[in-house]
């Protein structure tokens, strides 16, 4: 009379589940956030400067584990595809700021847009400039 799965099939699907759940928590955990944390449209509301939260930053794991922030500037003010995106680290810490709430201090900031391109000033002092001409046509 047989008793169960053979030993060998046994560890095969054990060592599948464990191979299943690790990916499935690997994709959690690395998948793309996207939230909209600013939104700074031109005084002629034509182009938009959207600063976003990515995906989760594993640069200093294991010792902090953070988010990746990216400016988006182009015609789309919501859901940009199309348009400038350009990495960027926040400086919060520098300003005083250690909450993990970024709104007062991105609040803070100053962006100015002009015939050159827009600029971004966090209240640390750190500038962003995105020329005009990488934005105005899509990319």
């Amino acid at each position: 009379m047989a008793r169960g799965l053979p030993r060998p099939l046994k560890v095969t699907l054990l060592l599948a589940g464990v191979a299943t759940c690790v990916a499935l928590a690997l994709f959690a955990l690395t998948r793309e956030a996207r939230r909209e944390l600013a939104h700074y449209p031109s005084p002629d509301g034509r182009y938009h400067l959207l600063l976003l939260q990515g995906e989760r930053d594993w640069r200093g794991f294991p010792f902090a584990v953070g988010w990746r922030y990216f400016f988006y500037a182009g015609q789309e003010s919501h859901a940009p595809s199309y348009g400038h995106h350009l990495d960027f680290e926040l400086h919060p810490a520098m300003a005083g700021y250690y909450d993990n709430d970024l709104a007062p201090y991105v609040r803070r900031a100053v962006v100015t847009w002009s015939d050159a391109g827009v600029w971004f000033e966090e209240a640390s002092g750190h500038r962003l400039f995105i020329p005009k001409a990488a934005y105005e046509g899509g990319r």
